[in-house]
Parts: C-alpha cells; sequence; structure tokens
C-alpha cells in the first residue's frame, strides 16, 4: 500500500516541528527513515508523490526516502535510499561498544556542503559532507537502535553519498552515513555514477547552493500527516526545532535542575542533552527518545502546549 505525499504536507511536517525552512529557492533535502517510494525508478521533480506504507528498516537492504524538496516551486523528487547503518557495521562494532556505526537521530541539520566522500582514498567520491555535530545514537548490545542506547554528539563524518548498490533489493553500504541508491564516479574509476543517486546529486549540484539543509524524520510521521487533513496536531520539539516554544521548555528544565544553558529559542545540543536525562528520571530507561510533545510537557508541568 502507498500513501500520496505533497509539497503541502512537507510544509506542515515542517510546522509542526519548528524547523526554519528556508524560503528563497533553497533546496531541501528531506529524509524519511522506514519507507520508499513507490516507484523507485522515478527521480522526476513533482507537486506530489506516492509513497510506500511505513515499513521498519532491515539494515540490509535500502527501506529509505530521501527527498529534494524545492518549497518555492512546490516539487519534490524521490530518491529510494537509507539513513541507518548497514547490519554487518553494527555487528562488528558491537564488540567495540558500538564505535564503528551509528544511527543519526531525526532533526533539522543545516549544513550538508557539497564535497568528497573519502576524498584521500580510491573510493573517493563526490558527495555532501556533514559540516557540524549531529545527535546520534551507538549500541552495543544488540544490533537495533533505541532509547536503551546511548546517544553521542559529535560529527562521526556521516556523509550524504552514493550506497554502492544498483536496486533496493542488494545490500547497500554505510556506517551510519545516508545514502541513496546508485552507484558512485569513484577516484580509482572502478565504477560509473549510476542510479537514483546519479539523479540526486545531478539534481543538488545543478542549483548552485553549496550549502543544503537536511530535514530527518521516521517514514510514519510523514504518512501520519498525509492523513491528517483539516484536523489539528500537537508540535513537537526535537534537534534543530526553533522557536518561542523551544524557550519554554528551556524555562522549565531549568526550574527542574536539568539545563544549565542560556535560555533561547535554539534546540541544540544543549538543550537535547537535559531532555534526554529528563524524560529517562520520569519515564524510566528506553523511555528517552529526545522529543518533547504533549506527554513530555504534561511531565515538565507546561500545560498549554500548542496545536497547528
Amino acid at each position: 500500500m502507498s500513501y500520496t505525499l505533497s509539497h503541502d504536507h512537507l510544509t506542515r511536517l515542517c510546522a509542526l516541528n519548528c524547523f526554519a525552512v528556508p524560503g528563497d529557492g533553497t533546496m531541501v533535502f528531506f529524509g524519511l527513515r522506514g519507507c520508499l517510494p513507490a516507484d523507485v525508478m522515478d527521480n522526476a521533480f513533482r507537486k506530489q508523490q506516492d509513497v510506500m506504507d511505513f515499513a521498519a528498516p532491515n539494515y540490509v537492504t535500502p527501506r529509505c526516502t530521501l527527498i529534494q524538496w524545492l518549497p518555492r516551486d512546490g516539487k519534490l523528487a524521490l530518491h529510494a535510499a537509507s539513513t541507518v547503518p548497514t547490519r554487518r557495521y553494527v555487528e562488528s562494532a558491537r564488540g567495540r561498544g558500538g564505535v564503528g556505526a551509528n544511527q543519526m537521530m531525526t532533526g533539522f541539520y543545516t549544513d550538508y556542503r557539497k564535497g568528497t566522500h573519502k576524498a584521500d582514498s580510491d573510493s573517493g567520491h563526490a558527495a555532501f559532507r556533514q559540516n557540524a555535530d549531529r545527535p546520534h545514537r551507538r549500541t552495543g548490545d544488540d544490533v537495533d537502535f533505541d532509547g536503551d542506547d546511548r546517544v553521542e554528539i559529535a560529527n562521526p563524518n556521516d556523509n550524504l553519498h552514493a550506497a554502492y548498490c544498483s536496486s533496493v533489493s542488494g545490500e547497500y553500504s554505510s556506517a551510519g552515513c545516508q545514502v541513496v541508491v546508485g552507484q558512485p564516479n569513484r577516484n580509482d574509476k572502478k565504477c560509473k555514477e549510476s542510479g537514483p543517486w546519479k539523479a540526486f546529486r545531478n539534481a543538488a549540484y545543478g542549483t548552485g547552493q553549496d550549502v543544503f539543509p537536511y530535514a530527518l524524520m521516521e517514514g510514519w510521521e510523514a504518512q501520519r500527516v498525509s492523513g491528517l487533513g483539516t484536523k489539528k496536531s500537537p508540535v513537537l520539539l526535537r534537534f534543530g526545532s526553533n522557536d518561542a516554544v523551544v524557550t519554554q521548555v528551556q524555562q522549565a528544565l531549568q526550574a527542574l535542575h536539568f539545563y544549565e544553558g542560556n535560555l533561547d529559542t535554539d534546540f541544540g545540543g544543549r538543550t537535547l542533552k537535559a531532555v534526554l536525562r529528563f524524560q529517562e528520571s520520569v519515564f524510566g530507561s528506553g523511555g528517552d527518545d529526545g522529543i518533547v510533545g504533549p506527554a513530555t510537557a504534561e511531565a515538565l508541568g507546561i500545560t498549554a502546549w500548542p496545536t497547528l
């Protein structure tokens, strides 16, 4: 089964999460974890696209979508992808306490830049480089990622690049990078750029942009918003949110001695750490997802939580 995703749905998702999307013609990358385009061979820009219903990633074959969104034009293009590490990397990292594989948390990241992945190696190829700290989880006890796994906020150089697989039935390669199905033009010329990755890179490099914002969410969130119609929904805050309601959360956390930073509108690393500590203290181990919605707001004593 599939559902329809449009420019309006992406706009609403960003508004509900207080993501400050540029309105100046900037191309925005949008990742949906746990769903694929209904037509994995179609990478054309349209005002709406069909997306497969949510299904949890299997960490072996691509089960995500990377969208290129042109908010000013109201168009989006879909590309089969993965936003989680490959299982063999996760299994290998278990013996090192999770070091060597990670899964980036959902949020809004403002600084992916045109550059080269593994520039000094034979496998180096054109990509989009991660240029700031990101929150990510590492697992050392099993091969999935959940609230029991530790969160680190650093730059593990999880770039956005080719997946080194030619279809959604092949095993992709990623230790934590965001990857698009297809092959790259490697430095050693052992493979030639192809598939959705070729379409993705050409479209982005053709914009003249050097820096691209990236919104990453769970696929079920997009599916839910697609079916909401005109119904109101509560605001959700997570890494990268920017709004006055973030200040309310910081004030509540500060009053409970979980937050020691400056009060501002930015849900950054310091706010995320405070939210995670608070959620674990209230909801128990594994109850910390780093997202502030009605339940966390109520636990913080915030009685009037906004809806859109």
